[in-house]
């Protein structure tokens, strides 16, 4: 069964989701504050914990969580989202949190080496900004460019 055909592109775009792909850059926050917190482990120990009672959300889940203005249409748009993109979000998705999770199992694993896990941010920047790059339809220039930006953010 073919999902439904997507909203209004101008209705989309009014309320920042990609009227292409019908994904809403907004689900990065989940990702990017984790990712954050990661990066802080090593000046900020207390982060720990924060780190380790992190948990996936799905997409869904999280617009129905968060203040995001137009989450029924956020829904709505996801349902219609054709069935090669969603494929590509959720591979990319999964990269993501994969690299989160072994953070996580290499905290529990062995405590006292948490603050040197920050090394580990870099990539799972760069995991979320392939994941923003298929949210945007545009992989290929998230892949060549995203070295580039986790590297400014620790300049």
């Amino acid at each position: 069964m073919r999902p439904a055909a997507l909203p209004d592109p101008e209705l989309l775009k009014a309320a920042n989701i990609n009227p292409t792909t019908g994904l809403a850059t907004d689900y990065l926050n989940h990702y990017n504050e984790i990712a954050m917190m990661i990066a802080t482990l090593r000046d900020m120990p207390e982060m720990r914990e924060p780190v380790l009672d992190w948990r996936p959300i799905g997409y869904t889940t999280h617009f129905q969580i968060t203040g995001f203005r137009d989450r029924e249409l956020a829904v709505q748009a996801y349902e219609s989202v054709p069935p090669e993109v969603k494929a590509r979000f959720f591979a990319a998705r999964r990269r993501v949190e994969l690299a989160i999770l072994e953070v996580q199992d290499l905290m529990e694993a062995a405590p006292e080496a948490s603050s040197q896990l920050a090394a580990r941010a870099p990539e799972i920047f760069a995991a979320i900004t392939r994941l923003g790059g298929v949210i945007n339809g545009a992989e290929d220039k998230a892949l060549a460019s995203a070295q580039s930006d986790v590297d400014s953010l620790f300049d």
